[in-house]
């Protein structure tokens, strides 16, 4: 689906996806708000989910085409990523490796930039209301 909805700027004529539109709009009712920052809260929102489900299309995409897990390709790989770090030219990079702090994981990046959109829009909101 998120291939579906792939242009902002030529969105496809869908009756599904003008619904859902004018029910975000809506939500947003009485917010006080103009009705083109209430599209840009909308369209934010959408391409942040539209951008994550993308990305784990591609991820199943490439475990259906190369047979590998996440987890595998990039055992599978380790050797050039170590190759290319021990140039030194990525201190902060390789500071998150060496010490195993950091995986990554769809699901928790997607909170992450969800939570941080929406206390954004609860400050824009706050400062319509003030």
């Amino acid at each position: 689906m998120a291939h579906a909805m792939a242009s902002f700027t030529r969105p496809t004529a869908s009756p599904r996806a003008m619904r859902y539109t004018e029910w975000v709009l809506y939500a947003l009712a009485g917010t006080g708000l103009p009705l083109d920052a209430k599209l840009h809260i909308h369209l934010t929102l959408f391409a942040h989910v539209q951008g994550l489900a993308l990305a784990a299309d591609m991820e199943a995409q490439a475990q259906q085409d190369t047979g590998l897990s996440d987890a595998e390709w990039m055992e599978k790989n380790e050797p050039q990523f170590d190759a290319i770090s021990a140039s030194g030219d990525y201190p902060l990079l390789n500071s998150l490796f060496e010490h195993d702090e950091f995986e990554l994981d769809l699901d928790s990046l997607f909170e992450f930039g969800l939570r941080r959109m929406l206390d954004g829009i609860a400050v824009t909101l706050g400062e319509t209301s003030a």
